[in-house]
């Protein structure tokens, strides 16, 4: 069974792989998916920039670097605010939800880059406990503030522990950084039938023990998990079961050419002296 997080969560580069027969099921978000709701304020430059131990963004944290809270700098895709993942420098931002062991989590969001500074390819990281680390790239040469050509992008992991966080890291230095936005994660639940033609091998029960066999994996189901799988998890962030692959969507290029525009001021931020930086 498949639920829907009301916060949008992406996990990158590598994702996991989805269970053919799992079902979706009603599942609790995390908030906030777009960055609509906080504490905003506009010095005038149609972004707001938050350091590293910010929260103004409700349910999200800057934990490393800085980035910027778009306003009006930009469209958003999906309602008015986004995120630029590199303010002054590369930043880090991420949020924890509940999740179930051995239950599969997709995350997609929404991806771009900020069109008015080098370099014209964006790199941004996504993770998520226990999970493996997916690379992504955005080419903005397509791009200008007006037209931001928003791609979606996803990741999945399988669940190792009762609470997850999931992290957006900017791999791109300077002030013109990836971007973005409305951030949804789907759980999906497996069955019995996802223990034959070897998934047993990539499958956890609610413990985090995996399965010697087939058979073990269907018992487990079929006893409504009184029967726990037979191997002990090996090692507390690497379980047997990391079912993971690369699944990203390539930038759709546009069909002609957009001017880049490309402004920058001084710009003082919080805890920061005067740094270049973008401006509106």
């Amino acid at each position: 069974m498949k639920r829907r997080f009301g916060l949008g969560i992406a996990l990158g580069g590598l994702a996991a792989i989805a269970l053919a027969g799992a079902t979706l099921a009603a599942f609790t978000a995390p908030t906030n998916p777009s960055f609509e709701t906080g504490t905003y304020a506009d010095p005038g430059s149609g972004f707001q920039q938050l350091n590293a131990g910010d929260a103004s963004i409700d349910g999200w944290t800057v934990d490393a670097g800085s980035v910027d809270w778009i306003g009006t700098y930009w469209l958003a895709d999906d309602g008015a605010m986004s995120i630029d993942m590199s303010g002054v420098e590369a930043g880090t931002i991420s949020q924890s939800f509940a999740t179930t062991i051995g239950n599969t989590y997709t995350v997609s969001f929404s991806l771009s880059g900020n069109p008015a500074g080098d370099p014209a390819v964006k790199t941004l990281d996504v993770s998520a406990t226990g999970g493996t680390v997916a690379n992504y790239t955005y080419d903005v040469t397509l791009n200008d503030l007006a037209n931001m050509n928003w791609v979606t992008a996803e990741y999945s992991f399988l669940a190792t522990s009762a609470s997850t966080t999931l992290s957006f890291i900017s791999t791109t230095a300077g002030a013109f950084g990836p971007a973005i936005d409305n951030v949804v994660v789907t759980e999906e639940v497996p069955t019995k039938d996802d223990c034959k033609n070897g998934g047993w091998q990539t499958m956890i029960d609610t413990s985090g023990n995996a399965f010697k066999n087939q058979g073990d994996c269907v018992s487990f189901f079929a006893t409504k998990g009184k029967n726990l799988g037979a191997l002990a998890p090996t090692a507390a962030a690497e379980p047997a079961s990391s079912l993971s692959k690369h699944s990203t969507k390539e930038h759709t290029q546009a069909t002609s050419q957009h001017e880049k525009k490309e402004k920058a001021n001084s710009h003082s931020s919080k805890g920061h002296g005067s740094k270049s930086h973008k401006s509106k």
